[in-house]
C-alpha cells in the first residue's frame, strides 16, 4: 500500500475474501468433506461416506450407533467438538468484519476519484449488501442461528471457496464497465494540478497512506482474530488426528489437515 489508493483496496479486497484460513504460510489448513452444523450439534461426513455425530454433551454416535468411549477417547472427541463449535463463529465473524473493512476502503478510494456522490461507490455498495446478505443466507437460519448444511457448497468444507472468484469477478467487472469514468476522473484531477503526473501520484500516494494509518488497527485486530483461528483449528486437527486413530470407526475420518501440528495437548 505505498504507490496508491488503489494499491489500498487490492490488498483489502483479498483480505477480505480468505482472512481466515490462509493469511500467512504459518497457517495453511484444509478443510475437506461435508459437515452439518449448529449450535448443540455437529455431524461430519468421512472419507468412506459415514458419518459421525457429536452433540454439546460431547455423546458420539458412528453411522447413528451410540460409541462407548474411555476418558482419554472422551478427551479427543470434546476438544474436536469445542474447538470445531469455537472456530466456525470465529470464521463467520472475521468475514464479516472483513466485508465492512473493504467496504469502506471502497467507499473512500473511489470517493477520492470521483467524488463522493459517484455511481460507482454506490455500485460497490450495492455489491457489498449483497455478499452480507449471501453470508446471512448461507450460514445463519430465519431465526439468526448459525447453521451449516456444506452440501449446498459448491466445494467442500464449512467455507464456501467460491466466494473469493465472485468477489474478485464482481470487483473486475464494476471496474471495467467504469473505467472510462476513472480515466475522466484522474484526467480532471491532473487537470487541477496543472497536467503534472507526479503531483497526482504524490496526491494519490499520500491518501493510500493515510488510508492505511487510519484502517491499520482494525486490520491488525483481524489479522489477530484470524492468528487465533488459526490455533483453534489446529487443536481441532490433532484432535482428530488422536480420534482417527484410538477410536474404532473414525480411520476415514479427515475433515481438517494441516502441514504441521505443533499443538501437543
Amino acid at each position: 500500500m505505498k504507490t496508491s489508493a488503489l494499491a489500498s483496496l487490492s490488498l483489502l479486497s483479498v483480505m477480505v475474501m480468505s482472512p481466515a484460513l490462509a493469511h500467512n504460510n504459518e497457517c495453511d489448513i484444509e478443510l475437506s468433506g461435508h459437515i452439518q452444523y449448529q449450535p448443540g450439534f455437529l455431524t461430519v461426513e468421512m472419507e468412506d461416506g459415514g458419518t459421525l455425530t457429536i452433540d454439546a454433551a460431547h455423546t458420539l454416535t458412528i453411522n447413528h450407533e451410540p460409541i462407548s468411549l474411555n476418558s482419554e477417547q472422551q478427551k479427543w472427541v470434546g476438544q474436536y467438538y469445542d474447538n470445531i463449535d469455537m472456530a466456525i463463529p470465529m470464521t463467520l465473524s472475521i468475514a464479516s468484519e472483513g466485508l465492512d473493512l473493504a467496504n469502506v476502503a471502497v467507499t473512500e478510494v473511489f470517493g477520492e476519484l470521483l467524488g463522493e456522490d459517484n455511481g460507482l461507490t454506490q455500485d460497490f455498495g450495492e455489491l457489498f449488501t449483497s455478499l452480507e446478505e449471501k453470508l446471512a443466507h448461507s450460514f445463519y437460519d430465519e431465526n439468526g442461528t448459525i447453521y451449516i448444511d456444506s452440501t449446498k457448497f459448491d466445494e467442500p468444507g464449512w467455507f464456501d471457496e467460491s466466494w473469493e472468484a465472485e468477489f474478485e469477478s464482481q470487483i473486475e467487472s464494476l471496474v471495467s464497465e467504469s473505467m472510462g469514468r476513472l480515466l475522466i476522473a484522474i484526467g480532471t484531477q491532473m487537470l487541477w494540478d496543472g497536467g503534472d503526473m507526479s503531483e497526482f501520484e504524490a496526491k494519490m500516494e499520500r491518501f493510500g497512506e493515510s488510508l492505511e494509518h487510519r484502517m491499520e488497527a482494525q486490520a491488525d485486530a483481524l489479522e489477530e482474530k484470524a492468528d487465533a483461528l488459526c490455533d483453534v483449528l489446529e487443536e481441532a486437527d490433532y484432535a482428530e488426528t488422536k480420534m482417527q486413530k484410538s477410536i474404532p470407526g473414525l480411520s476415514e475420518l479427515n475433515l481438517l489437515d494441516m502441514d504441521s501440528h505443533s499443538m501437543k495437548m
